[in-house]
């Protein structure tokens, strides 16, 4: 009895030091959490307020502040719960570590745009000077007029061949013959078709449609008339264009450049208001203007949960009642908007733990694979940190961010001095194409495209200098 008394003591023992031990290192790994997180924070607090200025403020939605917004929510923050999910794996620090040196470096790459300028006030006044402009009516918006139908037919022609050709178009063969078809082979159908197919489909989903609802949408608001209808037209086919391959990407997509659209659109609203009435009045306007907003923002983001729920049934042929539907649409908008990228991140951080296992550029894009000679190394949506993680390691991450801080600042500052139609139309699709590297891989090909195209279209734009006003 005395034997087993003195086993139980000791089991006992053992017990209250392992939870010992567990309490010491939670606290020990609170303390990591809150010291990194501060530090970062502060760092950032300091860039934006005491260097940066106006040039980098989250509330004011530039290229790199949006990045950063979409950074903050979708990576830092989710961290932590990575974090402190993987207990027993203690590379979680080196991740922890690398998603919130972001807020460091990102801001370093501002900077060193900024640098760029002699004067120290100039990027400031450039930020300033654009978002405060008013949106009017230009010479840019007729000029680019015959591209927008060009565009247009241009996407209508990709569809019917799409259509045509295909051997299986997802939200057709839902709507004639629901569920007989493997979940498996709905979901990857667009694939099957090929590469230029899949390319053709993509670019007209990611950057030709978009584009095209975008100057309509501010056409019918500047010009009124016969483009409130257009506009309609324009964003049903777009709509339709998006829902073809039950990509959820591409509907969740369109509501949050209209979200953006009516946002600036507001925007545009207040700077009318303060010059043409008294400061009570434009407290009213400008309150107003922001619940307007808020209710606009609450509905369109229901109405994008909705849709990829909808989506993420028909995807694998589930049955489509509210409760199901409801399900799906609160956990695609948790899982698959808020966690997915942080979380893939964390799984290609412990994967990569090993530095002899770097890949070294081989996963970055087949094209540069190719050019390098070496072999391909496909991965599956890492985001971007995580990419320069496994390429290159420490040099990566720190090196890979602030090299995209200054090229967006840089994008910011040489392309975005005048307000027109279509050059909106254009920076609200880069602002939102920035925010998709945080999920992906930093020279995704729809990335690149989707910035070449914009960027060819502003540097046409920026020739063709808006003088005046265009008389209506």
């Amino acid at each position: 009895m005395q034997d087993r008394l003195d086993t139980a003591d000791i089991l006992l023992i053992v017990k209250e030091r392992a939870i010992t031990n567990l309490l010491n290192t939670q606290a020990d790994d609170s303390l990591f959490v809150v010291s990194v997180l501060g530090l970062a924070i502060f760092g950032f607090y300091l860039f934006t307020k005491s260097i940066l200025g106006n040039s980098l403020k989250l509330t004011r939605l530039t290229l790199p502040s949006f990045f950063m917004i979409a950074y903050i929510i979708l990576m830092s923050l989710p961290s932590i719960l990575w974090f402190y999910g993987s207990l027993h794996h203690p590379f979680r620090y080196t991740y922890f570590l690398a998603m919130q040196s972001v807020l460091i470096t990102f801001p370093l790459g501002v900077l060193l745009a900024n640098m760029l300028f002699l004067d120290p006030s100039i990027p400031s006044r450039i930020v300033k000077e654009f978002l405060y402009s008013s949106l009017l009516k230009t010479r840019h918006d007729s000029y680019i007029f015959p591209l927008w139908i060009l565009m247009l037919f241009s996407s209508i022609l990709i569809v019917t061949i799409y259509i045509l050709t295909s051997n299986y178009v997802p939200l057709i063969g839902a709507i004639t013959a629901y569920g007989e078809m493997p979940g498996e082979i709905v979901r990857r159908s667009i694939v099957q078709e090929g590469d230029s197919m899949h390319y053709a489909h993509a670019l007209a989903a990611r950057f030709i449609l978009p584009f095209c609802v975008l100057y309509s949408y501010f056409m019918a608001y500047i010009y009124k008339g016969g483009w409130k209808y257009l506009f309609w037209i324009t964003l049903s086919f777009a709509m339709f264009t998006f829902l073809l391959t039950f990509d959820r990407v591409y509907p969740f997509e369109a509501f949050i450049l209209l979200l953006l659209a009516i946002y600036f659109k507001n925007k545009n609203n207040q700077l009318i208001s303060t010059m043409r009435f008294p400061s009570t009045s434009k407290l009213h306007l400008v309150s107003g203007s922001k619940i307007r907003f808020a209710i606009y923002a609450l509905t369109i983001l229901g109405l994008a949960m909705v849709v990829g729920g909808i989506i993420s049934n028909t995807q694998f042929n589930l049955r489509l009642d509210l409760t199901v539907i409801w399900d799906h649409s609160i956990a695609f908008f948790i899982n698959r908007v808020l966690l997915d990228s942080s979380y893939m991140a964390y799984i290609y951080f412990e994967e990569f733990s090993n530095p002899s296992r770097f890949l070294y550029g081989k996963s970055m894009h087949v094209l540069i694979s190719s050019l390098f000679g070496v072999e391909f190394v496909p991965t599956i949506s890492p985001s971007f940190v995580a990419e320069l993680w496994l390429n290159f390691g420490w040099f990566g991450v720190l090196m890979g961010t602030t090299i995209i801080g200054f090229i967006l600042q840089s994008i910011q500052l040489r392309l975005f001095r005048r307000k027109s139609i279509p050059i909106l139309s254009l920076y609200i699709m880069l602002l939102l194409n920035g925010a998709w590297i945080i999920y992906g891989h930093i020279l995704a090909t729809m990335v690149v495209s989707v910035y070449l195209g914009g960027l060819l279209l502003l540097i046409l734009l920026k020739r063709k200098r808006v003088r005046e006003p265009c008389v209506a």
